[in-house]
């Protein structure tokens, strides 16, 4: 009898955690849901301000041969790799956007171009 009750007691905290678990993900998910669609209909509704994404050159399509005009953000981390601040650069761009490390090396190793 108490092996039985030990063993439901073990599975209700296992659908415990599973459950805060699935929320926590739902949570998520509708975060992404909600930034993919301020993304694709161009709307800025972000406690951000200064988010602001172009695409690098690598990430442009081959159809769109005109370089998209630099942002201001984009201007500011032109100035700090001129200045020979590239590290500074990148840790910049990844507060603005909230990039991974390689995301944001990658596209101010675009702009040092």
């Amino acid at each position: 009898m108490e092996m039985n009750t030990l063993v439901w007691i073990v599975l209700l905290l296992l659908i415990l955690v599973l459950l805060v678990r699935v929320t926590s993900l739902q949570r998520q998910l509708n975060e992404l849901k909600r930034d993919v669609d301020r993304l694709e209909n161009g709307s800025n509704g972000s406690a951000r301000s200064d988010f602001n994404y172009t695409l690098s050159p690598k990430e442009a399509s081959p159809a769109h041969t005109s370089q998209p005009a630099p942002t201001d953000l984009d201007q500011e981390l032109i100035a700090l790799i001129q200045q020979g601040k590239k590290i500074m650069a990148i840790k910049r761009l990844r507060e603005a956007r909230g990039l991974s490390l390689k995301e944001a090396k990658d596209y101010v190793d675009s702009l040092d171009r």
